[in-house]
């Protein structure tokens, strides 16, 4: 009976220790990476110096790489290509270019090398992939909010799941267990999704994120009725349809998800036909779809 409890014991103790970080203000959080810290100061200035935000991104190939070949796509309608980043970064601009630098930062949270905590990050990452599509997808549909600011907020709305995950994996390692392997999924599930808002809006904080997007990471389960064409709300219908779609990382209540949606709709004024048609084509549109 003892064996059989001590996951239940374990995650108990672990949510007690994260609880309490978070209320004394103690929790240790993942930093902006540098260079995508500095680009994105930069890029604050509407009047940014292209040759020192260049020069920034040229200590981050990879980043750059991602930049020109983003300069490259056919979204942007030029069917010359280049390979400089200073016209890349000219010919993208600043908003996208915002978007795409936090997207490269982000993406590195969903790391790990704990093989449990990496599959449970990639179902997140997946979820926050489809939520920011579709929220840029209805953003767009529905006219007066950023799309790109849509699609940011949706991307990170999660952002607390994986670095809660990544703290209770080091709690863990802490408590000196002498059993091997790590917690079990159902208790993983019930600490992050007890405990990963509180931990994301810190995050938010630390990252200095616009109050667009920390509204999003603060509240997905309610819809806010004094601001009915707002950012947070595009996000809440877009992460109900993404768990309807079946992008979810636990259980869903159905009859909720489908009054959020019922709700979402009525309020953002969406043609459900057209969502419908937006939903269903996500599949193709997520990242290495059509390599799969």
């Amino acid at each position: 009976m003892a064996t059989v409890d001590m996951p239940k014991r374990l995650a108990s103790e672990l949510e007690r220790i994260v609880l309490e970080r978070i209320a004394a203000n103690r929790l240790i959080l993942p930093a902006m990476p540098s260079v995508p810290q500095r680009c994105l100061d930069i890029l604050r200035d509407p009047d940014f110096n292209v040759r020192k935000l260049v020069k920034e991104l040229e200590t981050e190939p990879v980043l750059a790489l991602l930049v020109v070949r983003a300069a490259n796509s056919a979204s942007y309608g030029r069917s010359t290509a280049m390979q400089g980043l200073d016209q890349a970064v000219v010919r993208i601009g600043a908003r996208p270019l915002k978007t795409l630098i936090t997207e490269y930062a982000v993406n590195e949270l969903f790391e790990s090398s704990n093989r449990q905590l990496k599959d449970a990050n990639r179902r997140v990452w997946q979820h926050s992939v489809v939520v920011a599509l579709l929220a840029r997808d209805i953003a767009a549909l529905i006219g007066n909010i950023e799309p790109d600011t849509c699609y940011l907020a949706g991307l990170l709305h999660d952002i607390g799941k994986p670095v809660l995950g990544a703290m209770i994996l080091e709690i863990d390692r802490k408590l000196g267990r002498a059993t091997p392997g790590w917690i079990d999924l159902t208790a993983w599930t019930q600490i992050i999704e007890t405990s990963h808002r509180k931990v994301g809006m810190a995050v938010g904080t630390e990252w200095k994120l616009p109050d667009t997007i920390t509204s999003a990471i603060r509240e997905c389960s309610d819809y806010d009725g004094s601001d009915r064409a707002s950012v947070g709300n595009v996000v809440r219908l877009s992460n109900a349809l993404a768990k309807r779609a079946g992008y979810t990382t636990g259980p869903i209540d159905a009859a909720d998800i489908e009054a959020m949606i019922m709700v979402g709709m009525s309020m953002l004024g969406a043609d459900t036909t057209v969502v419908d048609r937006l939903v269903s084509s996500i599949e193709s549109r997520l990242p290495g779809a059509a390599s799969s």
